[in-house]
This record gives structure tokens, C-alpha cells and sequence, in this order.
């Protein structure tokens, strides 16, 4: 998280709780913590800290992993994987019987019988 991003979500936390006593040392600890942070997370707990609680938070409440941002992380390098699965799967030539439309055991069978000849 930039300082700029930092400063601005602990300005956001300290509108949202008018009662909390801060100063400049507490406010810079906060900043300096923040920044060490992962944005989104930190994003992420500061709305949902104000939506379900009226006392201010912890340091450790906002810096800590959010489940939602962990789940749409794993669920976006799911779709990646998935979409490079495809890509691979496009370029994967298909089996000889496959492509002249015929069962692999018949296919198998001809291609014993062209050997035996060969060997003849």
C-alpha cells in the first residue's frame, strides 16, 4: 500500500470514529503499518470494520488477510488456469483414429496388419 493510500484509509477510519483519540505519533504508527500492508485487504476490513462495529479498530483488525479478497483472489487464478487449460487444449493434435473418424481398436488392428505386411 502507498503512503498516500495508507493516510487516506486511516483519514477514513478516523472520520468514521469521531470518539477515537488520536495524535500525530499514533497516527503515524497506523500509516507506517498500513503501508506494509496489502491494499485490498486493508480496503476490504476498514468498509467492513465500519459497517459492523462503532468502536475503532485495531491495527491487527485492518492489516490482517480478508477472506473475501483471498476467495476472489483464488477464484480469479482459478478462471487464469482454466482459460490456459483451454489455450493448451487447442493446440493438442488428436489421436490418429480420431482424426480419421474411427475406433481406436479398428484403427489399432489396421495398423498390426500394415506392420505385418511390412515385415513380409
Amino acid at each position: 500500500m502507498t503512503r498516500e493510500e495508507a493516510v487516506k484509509a486511516f483519514k477514513r477510519l478516523a472520520a468514521s470514529y469521531p470518539n477515537w483519540k488520536v495524535d500525530k505519533d499514533i497516527a503515524e504508527i497506523w500509516i507506517e503499518e498500513l503501508q506494509e500492508a496489502d491494499a485490498e485487504h486493508v480496503w476490504a476490513n476498514t468498509k467492513e470494520h465500519i459497517k459492523v462495529s462503532r468502536f475503532a479498530p485495531a491495527i491487527s483488525e485492518i492489516v490482517r488477510p480478508n477472506s473475501d479478497v483471498l476467495a476472489e483472489r483464488e477464484k480469479e487464478e482459478t478462471r487464469k488456469r482454466i482459460r490456459e487449460q483451454e489455450e493448451r487444449e487447442k493446440v493438442i493434435v488428436p489421436p490418429p483414429w480420431e482424426r480419421e473418424g474411427i475406433d481406436k481398436k479398428i484403427w489399432m488392428q489396421r495398423e498390426i496388419a500394415k506392420a505385418k505386411e511390412k515385415l513380409k
